[in-house]
């Protein structure tokens, strides 16, 4: 396993994918986030729903905690524990503007960098270390 992250943080490599998946309701707007392993497995996805006051935060892993940290002094704004693959962020506990997210499994960090821009959309780059 220790090989495994090894490899992950000397490749670094991530991709990101951008989806928008179209309603019926025009003003609703779905936009999904995916960050993946270098080998292109999924790795996490975050779903804003416009109409919802959360970001679902899925992870192929099983995540022991997340944080939301400011991106220029890395401070901690909001984080929680977790047991399982998905966990719920209120948006109303976010100001608009670009944040780091940190989610833990057992094995690795995966780290991408959010904005929020008035509670309706955000823009996504992810790194997997």
């Amino acid at each position: 396993m220790k090989n495994l992250v090894l490899i992950l943080a000397i490749s670094i490599i991530s991709l990101s994918s951008y989806a928008q998946a179209p309603t019926n309701k025009q003003s609703e707007k779905v936009t999904k986030y995916v960050t993946t392993f270098p080998n292109g497995e999924e790795a996490i996805t975050i779903t804003d729903n416009s109409s919802s006051d959360n970001l679902e935060l899925a992870s192929a892993d099983n995540f022991y905690k997340y944080e939301i940290l400011e991106s220029s002094n890395h401070e901690l704004l909001h984080g929680s524990s977790n047991q399982g693959k998905v966990a719920r962020i209120d948006k109303n506990k976010l100001e608009e503007g670009t944040y780091t997210l940190k989610v833990y499994t057992d094995d690795f960090v995966i780290t991408s960098d959010i904005t929020i821009t008035n509670g309706l959309e955000a823009e996504s780059d992810s790194t997997v270390y």
